[in-house]
């Protein structure tokens, strides 16, 4: 099932191991920040919804950081944030895959980001 702002995967066939590691649903955003932002700088927070006791995440960034001005952080158990960690002196896009692995009553669920990041000219 496909909406403007996210997919997600309906159901597997039990024998397709593709199928069962492939995320849950992926989720599309879109940021924009100028180049005089002060860094590091939280720039996206993500986590499960709803939270039960128990859960625990594990965030990275699996795609789109080859120059490394990002990071990810683990706030608590459920809760991590992308970072940009130092300044973009020009007007850059980036394109980031953030993956969240949910470990939740002893099974991993699997859920992807993918951040659009967009950094502009702070002078008018």
């Amino acid at each position: 099932m496909c909406l403007t702002r996210h997919c997600q995967r309906i159901n597997c066939p039990t024998n397709s191991i593709d199928c069962q590691s492939s995320p849950l649903r992926i989720t599309y955003h879109q940021l924009n920040f100028k180049t005089n932002i002060i860094t590091p700088a939280q720039i996206f927070r993500i986590g499960p919804s709803p939270v039960y006791s128990g859960d625990n995440i594990v965030i990275s960034i699996i795609k789109g950081n080859k120059e490394g001005y990002f990071s990810t952080r683990k706030l608590n158990s459920f809760t991590g944030a992308i970072y940009l960690q130092r300044k973009v002196g020009e007007p850059k896009e980036f394109l980031i895959d953030v993956e969240m692995k949910l470990l939740r009553q002893g099974t991993f669920t699997s859920f992807l980001s993918r951040i659009y990041v967009f950094i502009t000219s702070s002078k008018m």
